[in-house]
């Protein structure tokens, strides 16, 4: 059996979903397990290669400049999930708020 959790099956499962845009077969695309928190991934490169994926598919319709700023919107996205990645939690932990509608008393 193995030692993956939840939060790294979800980062596999939507890493193997990009792999037909980066041009990955998914047989050879490994998924290394993350250690204490961090991604062994470096965001930078990952930012790089994602902007390369919609670079190969919306490239005839986005300049150079859209290119950029995506980037740098990925990079800043993938610096705030390291952040989030490094709060620990556990099982029991519940949200900030919890939401429960209050619905209107009934007439009649």
């Amino acid at each position: 059996m193995s030692d993956m959790n939840r939060r790294e099956f979800a980062e596999a499962i939507a890493l193997a979903s990009l792999a037909p845009l980066v041009g990955h077969r998914a047989g050879l695309m490994s998924f290394p397990a993350l250690e204490s928190g961090a991604a062994v991934v470096d965001p930078a490169s990952l930012a790089k290669a994602l902007t390369g994926a919609i670079r190969a598919q919306y490239g005839d319709r986005l300049l150079e400049a859209d290119f950029d700023v995506i980037a740098h919107q990925i990079q800043a996205a993938l610096e705030r999930a390291a952040k989030l990645r490094k709060v620990p939690l556990s099982n029991g932990d519940e949200p900030d708020f919890v939401f429960s509608p209050v619905r209107a008393p009934s007439v009649g």
